[in-house]
């Protein structure tokens, strides 16, 4: 087969593929597959293979001149970009969708497998835009506008993109192997057709939905763990200490105790006035302090004025306070006590 063969496209064969490109057949014998992988933004790898069994040293010679034409002439993968592009842009203006082509790549390869040796030409484009996309759902084929026709031993292959399951598919497929649709040779294709309409599967819904669950138990395992080490409760926040005497408290209602004396709560050592015997009348809760420490010889512990006054210990840090303040007392800090001495 000479260069000028492998260019040979007869006018019927433009006709009838009017979509399907066969710009370059490497031999006679080479079958061709048309695969279209769809991903989920619906743009589209467009991928022409032909696959040459190299069966014998005529086609070997063939495959390897055409190799050469591939590999020596500069403009052959122009040549596949221009009609690529003119197909794109005829594409988008029938289906009124901007569409645009790029990532062209031509390859020529030899494989090896279990049926024998082939010689693999590929031909590869990114179609953007290629399939409609309206929400969960995604419509492929109507940039087949012109009808098309595969040959026998050809393949045509439409990719489901992951995530998506077939609703609605036009004409049937002759096989289907895992995401893929596959349409064999001869075959005339209608305008439009393949048609095939496909949905997000229910099986990705319940993956997601799956996996929020798993985070959420997760979470909540976290959190009753903590507070399970934290014996149950929140931890508390941190509070500053305040003293009594830091607290502005309500002063209560003024009483007049009986004075109980309690011997060895005497302070400092110095001489002791007998406890006082009969209930007095002060005028003043100061006074009743006043006269309580004189009877101690003029000191006392602020505990054993608690004690023996009768009042709580937030009134009388608050009596304290104000006879500093008055100059009558004066607080000396002793340990974690306080001496009240008279002024």
């Amino acid at each position: 087969m000479t260069a000028n063969r492998l260019f040979d496209i007869s006018s019927i064969t433009v006709i009838c593929l009017a979509f399907v490109l066969i710009l370059f057949i490497p031999t006679a014998g080479a079958e061709i597959s048309y695969t279209f992988d769809i991903d989920t933004q619906g743009n589209a790898w467009y991928i022409i293979e032909y696959r040459t069994l190299l069966d014998s040293q005529d086609r070997i010679n063939e495959f390897d001149e055409f190799k050469l034409v591939v590999e020596g002439n500069s403009t052959h993968k122009a040549e596949f970009e221009a009609r690529m592009r003119d197909i794109v842009a005829k594409a988008g203006i029938a289906t009124s969708r901007p569409m645009i082509a790029s990532d062209f790549d031509v390859s020529v390869t030899t494989q090896n497998s279990a049926t024998g040796n082939y010689g693999i030409v590929r031909y590869s484009f990114m179609w953007g835009n290629f399939a409609e996309v309206s929400g969960s759902s995604m419509v492929i084929g109507d940039v087949f506008f012109g009808g098309q026709y595969i040959s026998t031993g050809d393949t045509f292959i439409i990719k489901v993109p992951d995530g998506y399951e077939v609703s609605e598919v036009t004409p049937t497929p002759d096989s289907e192997r895992k995401s893929e649709l596959i349409w064999s040779g001869p075959r005339n294709f209608n305008s439009g057709e393949p048609a095939v309409v496909v949905e997000k599967s229910s099986s990705s819904f319940l993956f997601v939905v799956l996996v929020l669950l798993v985070v959420l138990a997760l979470g909540a395992g976290i959190i009753l763990n903590y507070k399970k080490k934290a014996g149950g409760h929140e931890p508390a926040p941190r509070v500053r200490s305040l003293k009594v005497e830091d607290m502005e408290l309500e002063p209560e209602p003024e009483s007049k105790p009986e004075l109980k004396p309690e011997p060895g709560d005497l302070g400092l050592p110095g001489p002791v006035k007998p406890p006082v015997s009969t209930v007095t009348h002060f005028e003043s809760d100061e006074e009743m302090i006043i006269s309580m420490l004189r009877q101690h010889g003029d000191a006392m512990m602020q505990t054993g004025i608690v004690k023996q006054c009768g009042f709580s210990k937030s009134k009388t840090s608050a009596l304290l306070t104000s006879m500093a303040e008055n100059g009558q007392i004066e607080r000396v800090k002793k340990g974690r006590e306080n001496l009240i001495r008279l002024i």
